[in-house]
């Protein structure tokens, strides 16, 4: 069978639509429809019904959806693990969210390197559903998130606690709203409402900073990264504004026993606890 065909069935069971699946494969939706009939022909049952709602599982697609998700993971699986690079024994897939990498994930890396010289590395970057549904199918072994969702058999554990603290540049209007997550959004708004319908949001951290140190403004930024910024006199601390807290979580498969991949999570955990110097 073709794996298209096992991935595009996956895509419309998450998006429950045919419309937002070929939007989201960038395909037409007479190509979509074509790949699902494709299935169903060879299945010889029928896998969704479909109406103007969207598109529902029938009790044979509901049966398919372990299958389909087992003949996903095997070849992309395989496609990291049966390549391997001479001289490895096993294969280690880690991911993380963008605005991680800087220094946390990539001094994790780097710690992986020195003490799995058996092992080759694979790194992948993303949004946080995304990496965690690769963790979920299997291709990913771990990965790093500020937003964890809760799946079957994924584990999620806690790292480290960051702090959201406000700063401002010399000038400091506006007010910028940066998109911190659900759990930032309450937290913001209990303390200033009204306030997050701003002239000025962005919903990437690292881009909202960049704004401030080029122009002007205030806002919510993580502290560790804004450190060095408010020493070189660059930002600096809002008096008596309220600090928000802001969990890393690692996630993992609960079941996995591979000694790779519990030595990866243990050069995870000591990656996090040492004093990185945020940049």
């Amino acid at each position: 069978m073709d794996i298209d065909l096992a991935k595009t069935f996956l895509d419309i069971v998450r998006s429950g639509s045919l419309i937002a699946t070929a939007e989201r494969l960038h395909l037409t939706q007479t190509a979509v429809t074509a790949r699902v009939k494709s299935l169903e022909s060879q299945l010889e049952c029928q896998l969704f019904i479909r109406n103007r709602a969207g598109a529902s599982l029938t009790p044979e697609g509901e049966r398919f959806v372990s299958y389909a998700t087992q003949i996903v993971q095997l070849w992309e699986n395989a496609k990291f693990d049966v390549p391997l690079p001479e001289a490895k024994a096993t294969a280690v897939a880690v991911g993380g969210e963008l605005a991680l990498w800087s220094p946390l994930l990539l001094n994790w890396v780097v710690n992986l390197r020195s003490t799995q010289d058996a092992s080759a590395i694979q790194v992948a970057t993303g949004e946080a559903s995304h990496l965690i549904d690769l963790v979920h199918r299997g291709v990913l072994d771990i990965t790093v998130v500020y937003r964890p969702e809760y799946l079957p058999g994924l584990k999620i554990e806690q790292l480290l606690e960051e702090k959201l603290v406000m700063v401002s540049a010399a000038l400091p209007d506006p007010y910028i709203y940066v998109d911190w997550g659900p759990a930032y959004e309450k937290q913001h708004d209990s303390a200033f409402p009204g306030r997050r319908r701003a002239e000025l949001s962005i919903d990437f951290g690292l881009l909202a900073l960049e704004y401030l140190l080029q122009h002007s403004g205030t806002g919510y930024f993580r502290a560790r990264v804004v450190q060095r910024y408010i020493e070189e006199k660059k930002l600096y601390l809002v008096p008596n504004a309220p600090e928000f807290t802001y969990p890393i979580f690692a996630v993992y498969r609960d079941s996995d026993t591979s000694d790779a991949v519990h030595q990866a999570l243990d050069s995870l955990r000591v990656t996090a606890r040492q004093n990185v110097v945020w940049r």
